[in-house]
């Protein structure tokens, strides 16, 4: 029996964008709550939602915006990430009171929610990111083609 390729000619996995996002989600939010695990020894689970949040806003940003070049597309990925920080800070450490996290202790802070630091790690993240992504895609395009 003849194994058939799980990807479609596109290099997706899958033809339906629901469970396609779902993914996205799913690994974006394990993989952000692992990175703050490592960054500073904990996390919370409004931070993995973020993270499912961000990954999925990464993927789509990378993937519109193709046709920019790489720190067009990074920039635009650390500036979207560091919107959904601070909705979802203003929404968890201020309305709510959880008290996730706070950067009033940094320079160039906004409500203690976001700062430039982060959003030059974002930056440097999503570098990497889109360039993956692009490279993944680009693969899975080129083996599914020359089948």
């Amino acid at each position: 029996m003849k194994h058939k390729n799980a990807l479609y000619p596109d290099g997706r996995l899958t033809q339906n964008s629901g469970v396609r996002m779902l993914l996205k989600c799913l690994f974006g939010g394990i993989a952000y709550g692992l990175l703050e695990i490592l960054w500073r020894g904990y996390t919370h689970p409004s931070m993995v939602l973020t993270g499912g949040v961000c990954f999925a806003m990464i993927c789509g940003v990378n993937r519109r915006f193709s046709d920019k070049p790489l720190l067009v597309r990074g920039v635009m990925c650390a500036l979207a990430v560091t919107a959904v920080e601070l909705c979802v800070g203003m929404l968890v450490n201020q309305w709510l009171h959880l008290d996730v996290w706070d950067y009033s202790d940094q320079q160039l802070h906004l409500f203690g929610q976001i700062c430039l630091l982060y959003t030059g790690l974002w930056f440097g993240l999503s570098l990497v990111l889109c360039f993956t992504l692009s490279k993944m895609r680009f693969r899975a395009i080129s083996v599914n083609l020359q089948k």
